[in-house]
């Protein structure tokens, strides 16, 4: 089996354990902003965020740098985030030369976003839930030590 059939095999028991933090994405806003502030003065970036995606939405529940309360899971970078089974990091050094990316609204218009650096957030059996991401208008280069801090 290959690494995206496994990912996609796993996608009902991920969404089962999302759905079971029983989350009102609104209410979560009010304990972790200071986790998304940490975020960006680590990574010095002007933008993080905490998000968590079901099967059609990436939903912002913390945000720092941007006003973000939801957005169509196709049309995020961190849904690549949730994809990396070893729970690695997913970085993009500049958004504006990947195809997956260039064409999005958040790239060409403002905000025009450059860099992105997520982590994904694990649950305990293991799902990726979302994702911790920072991101920039300027190109970055993030040291390992402050990626292994955002870990």
């Amino acid at each position: 089996m290959d690494k995206q059939s496994s990912i996609l095999d796993n996608e009902l028991e991920r969404l089962l354990a999302l759905s079971n933090l029983d989350l009102d994405y609104y209410d979560a806003k009010h304990g972790i902003d200071w986790l998304t502030e940490m975020a960006a003065t680590v990574a010095g970036t002007q933008v993080s965020l905490v998000n968590l995606i079901d099967s059609y939405t990436q939903w912002s529940i913390a945000s720092v740098g941007i006003e973000l309360t939801q957005m169509p899971r196709e049309d995020s970078v961190c849904q690549f985030t949730l994809e990396n089974e070893e729970g690695e990091l997913f970085e993009v050094d500049d958004l504006r030369l990947d195809e997956r990316f260039k064409e999005k609204k958040y790239v060409r218009e403002n905000p025009n976003l450059t860099y992105y650096l997520g982590v994904p957030l694990k649950t305990s059996e293991g799902y990726n839930l979302g994702s911790l991401c920072v991101m920039d208008v300027e190109l970055k280069q993030i040291s390992q030590e402050k990626k292994n801090c955002l870990k």
